[in-house]
């Protein structure tokens, strides 16, 4: 996987971009049911909302990890991802620049590549938002009473997805039984 290693100017810029926007991005663009690459917001926090939902005897769970999210994003479709949110266009075209001078837009290691891939998922949130979901970084987790209801929510989000371009990673993705929130959002698992 390609990676950026940003300059110091670089991330300088990559860290008041980021300041600037992510206050606003917070307010409108992120669901409360999201965590990971965001203050104040870790796989506890996931883990918490996760348990909520188990706790309440949706134990059938579609685990969802998104393949190479960091992929195949255009820079003029991320700034429009930002526009939809801030609409001061002396901004978006500082991100447009910014987001120009690297690799892609979404490179990992960039000081843009959290916020930006928060981004680029909140397209696939909008659509999932009516289910029992959690989100930690890339992987999403669906709660269902049923594994036929677990089956339709893994369904509706591998299509929330593929209207972005994404898909789910085959081997991280399945539909549990029984879930344990502790075996959830695990690195390779």
């Amino acid at each position: 996987m390609p990676t950026a290693i940003p300059t110091v100017m670089d991330r300088l810029v990559h860290r008041a971009v980021r300041n600037a926007a992510e206050p606003i991005l917070e307010a409108r663009a992120f669901a409360d049911w999201v965590s990971g690459f965001r203050p104040r917001r870790n796989r506890n926090t996931a883990l918490r909302h996760a348990n909520d939902h188990l706790t309440a005897g949706y134990r059938c769970v579609a685990d969802i990890d998104a393949a190479r999210v960091s992929d195949g994003a255009t820079a003029a479709e991320a700034v429009d991802w930002f526009a939809e949110y801030i609409h001061d266009g002396s901004f978006l075209r500082l991100l447009r620049t910014v987001l120009a001078g690297m690799p892609s837009p979404v490179v990992p290691g960039s000081g843009l590549a959290p916020l930006l891939i928060n981004l680029r998922l909140s397209q696939v949130d909008k659509e999932v938002s009516g289910l029992r979901v959690v989100r930690f970084a890339d992987n999403y987790c669906a709660f269902a009473a049923t594994m036929a209801g677990a089956g339709e929510a893994f369904w509706c989000i591998s299509d929330a997805m593929a209207a972005v371009r994404l898909e789910p990673n085959a081997a991280k993705s399945r539909i549990r039984r029984d879930a344990n929130a502790e075996d959830l959002f695990l690195i390779d698992g």
